[in-house]
């Protein structure tokens, strides 16, 4: 596939190195992905902040100077005035955190240095540079969509039981579903990162052409899978996400006390950051708490299940993806297993009820020669499906072809 090479701005919610979640790896996966397709310029604009700082001693000093990576501090912690604020003007308050002016001075510098052909905006939480970049630059303005965000509230709204804080997060969902179908029509183009976000989009009302370009893994370079039967289970993620807090109450005070009642001595690994590990939900039996990890692979490549409780959010589990990869049979709701075109049973476990979710998690325990079979299954689905630098180039090579390049 012949591609032109092509100036690329990449602008960042999170820095995409050291990876701290499935979000920096999505962003990661995009550059590596655009570096190894083609000739191409990259550059690198990215907000850092406490919770997803910018640590260039850890990255390696090669990929620093491939991507002319530039971050820009700032402050996005909950701050009930500012709350206030858009609650009075109307505004999205998940949106307006990421906006800073020293991020917009230090944008508008780099566009009146450089010419790009093709701006990237990893996130929803990057459009409101948008107007920026169509002031200063010419070039193709590409959302590339991690979710679709309103979603991902309107399910906690629907979660939560305090009736003052449903509200709230209700008018949050609104407020944000309002930006996002305003904000999509904007670009230039999308990239869905799975087909089920592609067709809500399409629900929504967009009138703007939707690329599916989901989360890619380098498969060569892959860790080998565990070839060991299954001897727990694990789940794998950070703690200071709401939908993940909300799946693993719901698993450790409904599922898990059933798994137990089967095999009274099954064990629970608990892994990811801010962990509280004195919340009362976690006193439950046979449950070690890990916190965080250095290197999720070692999880992903294990000899446990992965479970994915979700019961809210949107666009693709990064966590699934991997642990596929890694050859780890899963047990997940229909929402966490969302844009991966498996099929229940034959590359994973679907339960959206304790009992059933419980019920999965007995089996494969029980039938570790199952659970090997259901993880080599998925594996090899992963391979065919999801190689990062063929998905990335497919979308240049389109974007390239609708745009006469």
């Amino acid at each position: 596939m012949q591609l032109t090479s092509m100036r690329i701005l990449q602008i960042c919610h999170k820095p995409p190195r050291p990876s701290k979640d499935g979000g920096c790896r999505a962003i990661d996966a995009m550059t590596r992905g655009l570096l190894a397709s083609g000739n191409h310029q990259i550059k690198v604009m990215t907000v850092a902040t406490d919770k997803h700082p910018f640590e260039p001693d850890k990255i390696a000093t090669d990929y620093l100077e491939a991507t002319q990576i530039e971050a820009i501090h700032l402050d996005t912690s909950l701050r009930r005035l500012d709350a206030l604020s858009d609650l009075v003007t109307g505004d999205s308050y998940n949106i307006s955190r990421f906006y800073s002016i020293d991020f917009d001075r230090i944008l508008i510098e780099v566009l009146r240095k450089s010419v790009f052909d093709l701006v990237i905006f990893e996130s929803l939480f990057t459009a409101p540079y948008l107007r920026t970049v169509r002031k200063y630059c010419d070039g193709i303005a590409l959302l590339r969509a991690h979710n679709i965000e309103h979603r991902i509230w309107q399910h906690l709204a629907k979660e939560t039981k305090p009736l003052t804080k449903r509200i709230y997060l209700n008018w949050l969902a609104d407020k944000l579903q309002e930006y996002e179908i305003n904000a999509m029509h904007d670009f230039d183009c999308i990239a869905a990162i799975s087909e089920d976000d592609k067709k809500n989009f399409e629900a929504l009302g967009c009138s703007v052409p939707i690329q599916v370009v989901p989360f890619g893994l380098d498969i060569l370079e892959l860790p080998p899978a565990s070839q060991g039967p299954v001897s727990h289970v694990f789940h794998l993620g950070a703690m200071d996400w709401r939908p993940n807090i909300q799946g693993l109450k719901w698993f450790t005070s409904q599922i898990w006390p059933l798994v137990i009642q089967s095999i009274p001595n099954a064990r629970l690994c608990l892994a990811g950051r801010n962990f509280q590990k004195d919340a009362s939900w976690l006193d439950v039996p046979n449950v070690k708490v890990k916190g965080e990890v250095e290197n999720a692979w070692d999880m992903m490549t294990s000899d446990g299940i992965m479970i994915i409780p979700l019961l809210s959010g949107s666009g693709m589990r990064i966590k699934a993806i991997e642990a596929m990869a890694g050859g780890r049979p899963i047990v997940s709701t229909s929402i966490g297993m969302e844009g991966i075109q498996g099929i229940n049973r034959e590359h994973f476990h679907i339960a959206d009820s304790p009992e059933t979710f419980a019920s999965c998690i007995v089996e494969l325990l029980t039938n570790p020669r199952e659970a090997e079979a259901l993880g080599k299954r998925s594996r090899q689905l992963v391979i065919d499906q999801f190689e990062n630098q063929s998905l990335v180039t497919k979308m240049i090579h389109e974007l390239q072809e609708s745009q006469k390049f």
